[in-house]
């Protein structure tokens, strides 16, 4: 019975309303209806485009990682050979450099030690050395050995000179040695 009363009061005063105003209020209830409609279905949409552009964003990564799996893997396996390398102490570097210049008959090799430097985890040994009237070929040799040695050794400086006319030449480099904080000595 309510429900009856408040409709008949509703309809009451709709009909005591202008034309103008009917117009005025059926269009509103139109604006109110397209707006009940549209912008669910706008927000709706506008949600799904988001959902999509997140999941491409996330394709895009997870393609990226894909594609660094590779370089990821070499990355590691790199590594695994460095931590090999300095898992042994290097030996002295002055007896080091006199078995390889003895190996190739070079003779007259002057060896300087130079101070112990401390570089994070890694200690450095150094030496300085030169050799006078050599030969070429055996000099580069002894260099490739101790450069492709096991140990981690590598040739900080070289200096030749060469005399005119001469095959004989004057060498002085330098050579750093890098043990590691527990390394064995092997």
């Amino acid at each position: 019975m309510a429900f009856n009363d408040a409709f008949d009061n509703v309809q009451g005063w709709f009909g005591q309303l202008s034309a103008r105003e009917r117009r005025l209020l059926g269009l509103m209830g139109s604006v109110l209806g397209v707006l009940l409609v549209f912008v669910p279905m706008y927000l709706a949409i506008a949600s799904i485009a988001d959902l999509e552009e997140e999941n491409t964003a996330i394709s895009d990564v997870l393609q990226d990682i894909q594609r660094a799996g590779p370089r990821l893997q070499q990355q590691k396996i790199e590594q695994r050979a460095t931590e090999q390398l300095y898992s042994r102490k290097a030996p002295s570097l002055g007896g080091f450099l006199e078995e390889q210049a003895e190996d190739r008959n070079l003779v007259g090799l002057d060896i300087s030690d130079q101070p112990e430097v401390a570089i994070g985890p890694y200690n450095r040994r150094s030496v300085r050395a030169s050799l006078s009237r050599v030969q070429l070929r055996p000099l580069i040799e002894m260099l490739a050995e101790i450069r492709n040695s096991s140990y981690p050794i590598a040739i900080e400086r070289i200096q030749l000179d060469g005399r005119r006319r001469s095959d004989d030449y004057s060498a002085k480099f330098a050579v750093n040695a890098y043990d590691k904080e527990g390394a064995s000595d092997d």
